[in-house]
């Protein structure tokens, strides 16, 4: 008897509940680190908390946080220096490379709709703090306030606290996790809400499940996890071939149904053939901690959506362990406070002398002294002292408590501990301290030594970055097939534009009809790489083209120092430009030095038909027409000269035929033959003298 859909499910669950359970056993003390490095950094008094403030709870309590600006200098470096993510084609053809850039601007749309940026800044943040941060790609509806819109988009969407809340499967040693079998997010939910959303669901641990090693309930908390389960497994995948255009089709057999195989015939598609292969697909749940909360099905794409970033990562007693800038930095800023703490608790009290009385001195006036310190009063009142007969014997204190004094030891360790800090989370690297007379050269060599202590998490994130292109390219062959469907795209310098999916389009040169912008088809590969800002790359361009044109000009060739100069009026920021930067465009138009948009082609064209010809233009026109004209007379006497040159010839071979006609006759040899028709020849080329008139020959 096969099981049911209820009791798979809780055969699941409790395969799912043991999986996270020994998870979070091994890494719980791993996450509490990292939430406390998180905590250290970002929260006021949280450098005091646990058993250090138990140390000093009635003492003054300073803060000097020296190491959040060290951790500032990554942040602000990895916000200058963006990760890109490009896609490119692994074969040669025009097609699939124009659906690689298709790709490119889609991804990128889709990050800017989505507010993807902030999705990648929270996991940046927090594993450069923590060690350990994750954001989730989804698909969700374009436009989910509009029935009839039926169409999806791939969003990108942050994960908050991403060490206590997302976990994979402990036997995945890859650093993007692409080889872990299953992942948890976890989300908490206030206990009102999560009844309501889920009517009837256990809102609290029942008294006769035993209870696991994470606690899912709270009084006022219910945790709700999202679980993704990789499955791999055996399917038929069906080739079709169309007759007419050749194509190929490839189609799962567990995705189709009877009416897409009838469709599929219906349009012309003729299976040509069938294999076994293997296929990976993510099958997505909702749980509590003691149930399924929902079977949502496979996901689109073939990947686990979850994509992690590691400040810094290594396995030790195989295990995985990560830390962020913070670890290291968190004793000696503790011992940094103390210390500085100590001095001020000196400081407040060292100006001041404390006098020795005697009750009767102070009697009546307790609370006078008692806040002369606060009040700067400018004197002190006390009782005469007097002997046993009445004499006043001393009016003053009969002694004093001098101040405490700063111990050199303590001086010392204060600057010992600054330093180490400083050289830790390299919270002083003397970047801002910029001299006159200071080279290039050396700021630049400073700023790479600057640059290598974010390299890591640089270059971490990067390899997080291709991860994440890669799960969206399995989303995108899955999310946008349909055709005649128009997305949008967005260009790296922020400029919009479209695109039509599946759209049918005919090579001009080999007449042959193909498929544009298809995603489901062809082969891609994911490169990250670390780009500086828009602004940044701008700038650096308008300060090398000008330092061309300079260079150029100086050497005579004012055309490629103009070519400079306009490139760097077209790539400048500022107010009021846009008039002066379209007029240097015409002049790059002019020059050759950009290629027109379809637009202005079609503005070059009007403008070209309804332009009249100077007086220059006619007189040039003209000339051009004469040249044309003599060209024509030259070329006719030519083909004259031809002519009468083969009519030469012609007669040439007439005299020869009829010369052999001759010899055949009287039986004269070929060689006479020869002779007598080279003679005729002869005679015939030479010319014939006129002859003076009978008369005339007899008076001669």
């Amino acid at each position: 008897m096969s099981e049911t859909k209820a009791q798979r499910l809780a055969k699941l669950h409790e395969r799912a509940l043991t999986q996270f359970d020994n998870v979070t056993q091994a890494t719980q003390e791993e996450r509490a680190l990292a939430l406390q490095d998180r905590r250290f950094v970002s929260i006021a008094g949280a450098q005091w908390e646990d058993e250090w403030y138990d140390q000093f709870e009635n003492s003054i309590r300073v803060e000097i946080n020296k190491t959040a600006s060290g951790l500032e200098k990554i942040v602000n470096d990895y916000r200058s220096n963006r990760v890109t993510v490009n896609f490119r084609s692994t074969t040669d053809t025009k097609s699939t490379q124009a659906t690689a850039e298709l790709l490119d601007g889609l991804f990128r749309a889709d990050v800017y709709r989505s507010k993807g940026q902030q999705a990648f800044d929270n996991a940046f943040e927090e594993g450069a703090a923590g060690g350990y941060g994750a954001w989730r790609i989804v698909n969700e509806f374009e436009d989910e306030y509009d029935p009839d819109n039926e169409f999806q988009r791939i969003a990108i969407k942050a994960i908050v606290d991403a060490d206590q809340s997302v976990y994979f499967d402990p036997n995945a040693k890859l650093y993007d996790k692409s080889d872990a079998m299953w992942a948890i997010v976890v989300t908490a939910m206030a206990q009102q809400s999560f009844e309501e959303e889920y009517e009837g669901r256990c809102s609290s641990w029942p008294d006769s499940f035993p209870k696991p090693y994470y606690d899912w309930y709270t009084p006022d908390v219910v945790k709700v996890a999202e679980y993704y389960a990789v499955e791999d497994k055996r399917d038929t995948l069906i080739v079709y071939r169309h007759p007419l255009t050749e194509e190929i089709d490839k189609r799962w057999k567990s995705s189709m149904d009877d009416d897409d195989a009838a469709d599929m015939e219906l349009r012309g598609w003729v299976v040509l053939k069938t294999q076994q292969r293997r296929r990976k697909r993510v099958h997505k749940y909702l749980m509590s901690g003691t149930e399924i909360l929902d079977d949502q099905g496979y996901i689109a794409g073939p990947n686990i959506p979850i994509v992690p970033f590691y400040g810094k990562r290594w396995f030790i007693d195989n295990m995985e362990r990560c830390r962020g800038h913070v670890r290291l930095a968190k004793d000696p800023q503790r011992v940094y406070n103390a210390q500085i703490s100590k001095l001020t608790e000196i400081a407040s009290v060292s100006p001041i002398e404390r006098p020795i009385l005697t009750p009767a001195q102070v009697k009546g006036h307790e609370g006078s002294w008692a806040v002369a310190n606060l009040d700067r009063a400018p004197y002190a009142l006390i009782n005469p002292t007097v002997d046993s007969e009445g004499n006043a014997v001393n009016q003053g204190p009969i002694g004093n408590i001098n101040p405490p004094q700063v111990p050199p030891v303590l001086a010392a360790l204060v600057q010992v501990t600054g330093s180490d800090i400083a050289e830790i989370t390299n919270s002083d690297d003397g970047a801002e301290k910029v001299k006159a007379n200071v080279s290039a050269d050396a700021m630049d060599i400073a700023a790479t030594r600057v640059d290598a202590k974010s390299f890591t998490y640089m270059d971490n994130f990067r390899q997080s970055m291709q991860r994440c292109g890669e799960i969206y390219l399995g989303m995108a062959r899955e999310i946008y097939v349909e055709e005649g469907r128009t997305v949008e795209t967005l260009g790296d310098d922020g400029e919009e534009g479209s695109a039509v999916l599946l759209e049918s389009q005919t090579d001009e040169a080999t007449g042959i009809n193909t498929i544009a912008n298809d995603l489901e088809h062809g082969a891609y590969k994911v490169i990250s790489d670390v780009t500086e800002a828009t602004t940044t790359r701008r700038d650096k361009t308008v300060k090398t083209m000008m330092t061309v044109a300079t260079a150029a000009q100086a050497l005579g060739d004012m055309e490629t120092g103009m070519a400079a100069l306009i490139t760097g009026v077209l790539n400048m920021d500022g107010e009021g430009m846009d008039d002066f930067q379209a007029y240097m465009r015409k002049k790059a138009l002019g020059i050759g030095l950009v290629q027109p948009t379809p637009e202005e082609q079609q503005q070059m064209a009007e403008a070209a038909q309804g332009q009249q010809p100077s007086a220059t233009d006619q007189a040039l026109l003209a000339q051009a027409k004469d040249f044309e004209a003599s060209a024509g007379l030259k070329l006719a006497n030519t083909e004259k000269a031809v002519a009468d040159t083969g009519q030469s010839k012609a007669k040439t071979v007439l005299t020869l035929a009829q010369a052999q006609e001759t010899a055949a006759k009287t039986g004269q040899t070929v060689e006479q033959t020869k002779r007598e028709g080279i003679l005729a020849m002869r005679d015939e080329a030479k010319p014939q003298l006129a002859l003076p008139p009978p008369q005339e020959r007899q008076a001669a």
